[in-house]
């Protein structure tokens, strides 16, 4: 038997005779690759000797700006075989919201001390006012400048050392760069692989479908890297693919006998709301047995509704497997059983919100996220760091070989969030009945009046109203001008394709609300399509659009027409001849010492 693998190098390197498996890429017109295992390690062999020859140390930092696709898999992968410490920055998005996107990248790239940037020709033309200032910038690269151009050298990374920095998807004005080590990924990987081992092996090694994106800790460890480490064969669409027509997944899936696909729970609720039934035709999901959903509340209505609209087709319902995991545990913390439906609990609402105890009664019906996957502990501790009994809210705590050992650059956030062990994941969550219940996002929770309110509660009260685009609402907290503390303040963007008049609207949303949870909001804005911010993987940022609501700066995209486009397009082409004016007339940048 093959010694198990102390680093991803050894891992990929077990793939040399691997063509059964593989990643297959299937573009817009529905036309499939199919890359084996053994032709992506030889393609990730090439640009890592193509990087060791443009100079590349073991340790830099090479930042990914790049789509889903193959060349993906050939720089990351690459970048860990030449030995350098690959981190995966989101592509521009919404294009009516560049300055942003600019202002985070830039903090992004600077963060980690950015050597090598890596990004397609297409991406290249606009990114200059985000990239070209960057002091430790030392190259731009092409994934067609890293074909066969040198010898790879095979590195010896340790263990403890840095696989690869993941950023969190919710990040603001500071980025944080998540550091998952050889070890640390190697062992979530074996946790999960663990978890399949209850299924047959043909049904894992039959693969799995994926539009989530790879610069994302879901798509990159829980679908990339777990098809690599099994292997199985993974197919994978685009993110934007699935946005502009939720109905491909699905039929992806069904076109190639998916077994495993993930998905936060929001795209559980579009696919109810925007696939009909003539987007169908001839699909069968009976294939798919694993349909994780994570990576943010879920809504027990929402999996109910997904599970009843598509089980003419063959959907199970005890597919749906609801799961909990962060990029600092690498990914994967906790897991459902895959074999049974969801298990819902219905809790006194009134007793959880004011008492933080979790009781049998009407109110709050939770969905539970099942088990510690093997290899991790969970412990719910208060803010003295003491352990909570069995049924009282309190922080959700992680340990276990997966866990990071802290973010990169940032000793200060590293000793508060991992004490003594424990990764403090910021979530407030309860044990019950052997599983773990999400509550609430500690720096989320709106307090009024003595009750602790998790967002989703109100948002949960908003589901199907006319008027509002599905999943496209927050509700925060602020204090009010009459001196009685916090208020509700409900922010949600308005339907077009099905208008009515805002007052009705408003009325509505102040109805439910206290109808649910007798509660008047404070404050209702209705806003325009895509005002509210979200994270790169397209979660709502509910603290980040409290600030600009408060500050005045809540507004929609700017309209992107032809001229703002070129106008973009010079302001990045001049950024990029600065840049090389200056790589012109001063060495290259050298590597910085890494500063964990």
């Amino acid at each position: 038997m093959a010694p198990a693998p102390r680093t991803i190098v050894d891992a990929l390197l077990r793939l040399e005779d691997c063509t059964l498996y593989g990643a297959r890429f299937v573009g817009r017109s529905g036309q499939a690759k199919f890359y084996p295992y053994r032709d992506v390690l030889q393609r990730a062999r090439a640009a890592a000797g193509a990087l060791q020859a443009r100079g590349l140390r073991p340790g830099d930092r090479v930042a990914i700006i790049l789509t889903t696709s193959i060349e993906f898999f050939d720089v990351y992968l690459g970048v860990q075989l030449a030995g350098g410490i690959p981190a995966a920055v989101y592509p521009p998005l919404r294009l009516g919201k560049l300055d942003e996107y600019f202002v985070r990248t830039r903090r992004m790239l600077e963060k980690i001390g950015t050597r090598y940037l890596v990004t397609d020709r297409r991406i290249r033309q606009i990114l200059g006012h985000a990239a070209a200032g960057v002091a430790s910038l030392d190259a731009i690269l092409d994934p067609d400048d890293l074909g066969p151009a040198g010898t790879w050298t095979r590195v010896e990374p340790d263990p403890a050392s840095p696989a690869f920095l993941q950023f969190s998807s919710g990040t603001t004005v500071e980025p944080k760069a998540v550091i998952v080590s050889h070890a640390n990924l190697l062992a979530n990987l074996g946790m999960i692989d663990s978890f399949f081992g209850g299924f047959s092996p043909p049904e894992v090694e039959q693969g799995g479908v994926c539009w989530l994106p790879l610069y994302h800790d879901m798509g990159l460890l829980g679908n990339m890297y777990i098809g690599l480490y099994h292997p199985g064969t993974v197919t994978y669409i685009t993110p934007d693919q699935f946005i502009a027509k939720p109905a491909v997944w699905l039929q992806t899936l069904s076109r190639y006998k998916g077994v495993i696909s993930a998905a936060p729970d929001f795209a559980y609720g579009l696919c109810v709301a925007k696939v009909k039934d003539h987007d169908m035709e001839g699909v069968d999901l009976s294939s798919w047995k694993i349909a994780f959903n994570g990576a943010e509340p879920i809504s027990v209505a929402g999996i109910k509704a997904f599970a009843e609209r598509f089980a003419r087709w063959g959907f199970r319902p005890e597919a749906m497997t609801p799961v909990y995991g962060l990029a600092e545990a690498g990914l994967a913390v906790s897991f459902s059983d895959p074999r049974t439906p969801p298990r819902v609990s219905e809790f006194d609402g009134h007793v959880l919100s004011a008492k933080s105890e979790a009781i049998a009664g009407s109110g709050r019906r939770l969905v539970s996220v099942g088990r510690a996957v093997p290899g991790l502990d969970i412990e719910i501790q208060n803010d003295q760091g003491d352990v909570r009994g069995v049924g009282r809210v309190g922080r959700i705590m992680v340990r276990g070989p997966s866990i990071t050992p802290g973010y990169f650059n940032d000793p200060e956030l590293s000793r508060r969030t991992i004490r003594n062990g424990w990764l403090d994941t910021g979530d407030l969550g309860f044990l019950h009945g052997g599983q773990l219940y999400i509550s609430g996002r500690l720096k989320d929770l709106i307090i009024i009046r003595g009750r602790n309110l998790a967002p989703q509660e109100v948002e949960d009260q908003l589901q199907g109203l006319d008027g509002l685009r599905v999943g496209c609402s927050v509700a925060v907290s602020c204090a009010g001008d009459d001196g009685q503390g916090e208020h509700l303040v409900v922010l949600a963007e308005c339907d077009r394709t099905r208008p009515r008049p805002d007052a009705d609207v408003r009325a509505e949303i102040s109805d439910r609300i206290l109808r649910g949870l007798g509660l008047v909001p404070g404050q209702i804005e209705l806003l325009a399509p895509g005002t509210l911010p979200r994270t790169s993987s397209g979660k709502l940022r509910r603290s980040e659009a409290l600030r600009l609501f408060l500050s005045g700066e809540l507004r929609p995209p700017e309209s992107m027409g032809t001229l703002q486009i070129a106008r973009e397009l010079g302001r990045s082409r001049l950024a990029w001849m600065r840049f090389w004016l200056r790589r012109a007339v001063r060495p290259a940048v050298g590597r910085e010492a890494d500063p964990r």
